[in-house]
């Protein structure tokens, strides 16, 4: 009986010595996927400031429509942007979607910020928002249309 007890003992302390290992080990692979994505992160803004300096061939720190659309007729440029995960095929609807303040030139800061909002496929939250702006416009229309009516008669 006291060989059996001081086994499972020992087998306890072992056991939980494996368990904390595992928890130890999964807490630094959670650092290390965000130290990861950071390092992700930095290196797709200098890859996208480097771009940006590329168009910005007057070197007025903004990107005129004309610019941007002369540089996406090269192939070069339009494979990096599809590298990036940024969709070259429609110039007028991503330069409008980059030009935050709609001042008809893209600055650095809006470059890169938008970048990094466009990359990649639409998200879930992306979505729903776009559906629930669509709907209040929707209600919002059907209220003018109907306001219209009812002035008109």
């Amino acid at each position: 009986l006291y060989i059996s007890f001081t086994e499972l003992a020992v087998l306890n302390i072992l056991i939980g010595a494996f368990c904390q290992n595992a928890v130890d080990a999964a807490s630094r692979d959670q650092d290390l996927v965000s130290e990861k994505t950071l390092a992700d992160k930095n290196q797709y803004l200098k890859q996208i400031r480097s771009l940006f300096n590329e168009i910005d061939v007057d070197g007025s720190g903004q990107i005129t429509f004309y610019e941007f659309q002369e540089h996406l007729q090269d192939e070069k440029v339009r494979a990096y942007l599809e590298a990036l995960q940024l969709d070259p095929t429609d110039v007028w609807t991503l330069f409008r979607l980059l030009d935050q303040d709609e001042g008809a030139c893209i600055d650095i800061d809006e470059f890169t910020a938008g970048s990094l909002r466009l990359r990649g496929n639409a998200r879930a939250l992306d979505l729903a928002k776009m559906n629930q702006e669509q709907q209040w416009l929707s209600k919002r229309f059907a209220a003018f249309v109907e306001q219209s009516e009812e002035s008109a008669r």
